[in-house]
């Protein structure tokens, strides 16, 4: 790919971006950030712990940050966390830094199966299934702008393989 710009993977939680953020740098030779991870490691602590310890606006200031240093990198594949673009620095930063923005999206059930093997999304966390799910389609309703700004949007269904979804983004993109 001739392409000197970062790739942006958004969408809910539990879409795949990480997953197939990976495969796809691997393919393209790019280098893999998650700016979840990154989170992580700046805080020296998970996400959970961040959240319960020192509230959302900490997480999402230093998520914001994370997404800074992300977007510095041109030839970067990178993960946004499922909130991140609904953040307007955020979108200005990925914008400003010319890159690429890929949704994934997934249906209700899909993530409602995908968060529901562990407990550990602190936006979730505690609630019963039927809570996770009314929760899940209020934000998904709430961020739906957000995401329909991407330049190109990728389906990811309970079925999709990580693999093969990066394959077909690759496809499109132009990349052999």
């Amino acid at each position: 790919m001739t392409c000197s710009h970062p790739i942006f993977l958004t969408g809910f939680m539990a879409t795949g971006k990480s997953r197939i953020g990976r495969v796809l740098a691997l393919q393209l030779d790019r280098p893999f950030y998650d700016t979840d991870e990154m989170v992580e490691m700046r805080a020296g602590k998970p996400i959970l712990r961040i959240f319960s310890e020192d509230g959302e606006d900490v997480f999402r200031q230093l998520e914001a940050e994370c997404v800074v240093d992300a977007a510095a990198r041109p030839d970067a594949v990178v993960a946004l966390g499922g909130g991140a673009i609904a953040s307007s620095e955020n979108r200005a930063t990925v914008r400003a830094s010319g890159g690429l923005l890929i949704c994934v999206q997934a249906d209700v059930d899909t993530i409602l199966e995908r968060v529901s093997r562990r407990d550990e999304r602190p936006l979730l966390a505690g609630l019963s299934k039927e809570q996770k799910r009314e929760k899940i389609e209020s934000m998904l309703k709430e961020r739906e702008p957000h995401y329909a700004m991407a330049d190109i949007t990728l389906q990811s269904t309970e079925t999709s393989d990580a693999e093969e979804l990066a394959r077909r983004l690759a496809d499109r993109l132009g990349v052999q």
